[in-house]
């Protein structure tokens, strides 16, 4: 019973002293979606992980002109350890691409911290048209990509390379272990534009 005692005041206090804690992350504007007429917090922490999907977006579900299925055009933001090899990270990928069927449109210059590609492929038994957006920092990789059926691409082309182009690093990232998880392991991970 003495240890019971024991053990609740002293999870009583650190409960206190981390209330009394003042974050050590900065705190973040709400994203505000004026369309839609709402502003939420993001969901935003510390972390060292190896990846993280820390944002993904979709317009309206809609039917394709000439499926019986509906898609949705979509964004999403996945955040991945940062490299000293952006080059070769970026031979890699082209590679991976390639080897999954995927058919590169275009891609931009080469450039030692951006790079945007342009690509389509079969995903699911939909062709499917991606364009993605690679920011590389020495402590992130941010890949914002934007996706839709590439029978819808023409209509939607526009907002999603607006969306995927605005990405930038604030160089704000705070690295941080996860709280009870294992420290990541990072040497060779190599991130995926595709799933």
């Amino acid at each position: 019973m003495r240890n019971k005692i024991i053990y609740f005041s002293g999870l009583a206090l650190l409960s206190a002293i981390y209330a009394a804690t003042p974050a050590s992350a900065p705190t973040s504007a709400p994203v505000t979606m004026p369309t839609y007429g709402f502003s939420i917090n993001p969901l935003d922490m510390p972390t060292d992980g190896p990846v993280l999907q820390a944002l993904q977006m979709s317009l309206p579900l809609l039917p394709m002109p000439t499926s019986k299925f509906s898609a949705a055009p979509a964004v999403n933001v996945i955040v991945w350890p940062g490299t000293d090899n952006f080059e070769d990270y970026k031979l890699r990928e082209k590679l991976d691409l390639q080897m999954k069927g995927m058919i590169i449109k275009s891609e931009s210059p080469a450039n030692a911290t951006d790079w945007v590609l342009e690509y389509t492929g079969v995903a699911n038994g939909i062709t499917m048209h991606w364009y993605a957006h690679i920011v590389n920092t020495p402590k992130r990789i941010f890949i914002a990509t934007g996706m839709a059926p590439d029978e819808m691409w023409s209509q939607y082309s526009d907002k999603i390379k607006a969306c995927v182009d605005s990405l930038k690093s604030t160089n704000t990232a705070v690295i941080a272990p996860i709280p009870g998880a294992a420290p990541a392991a990072t040497s060779g991970v190599v991130p995926k534009l595709t799933p």
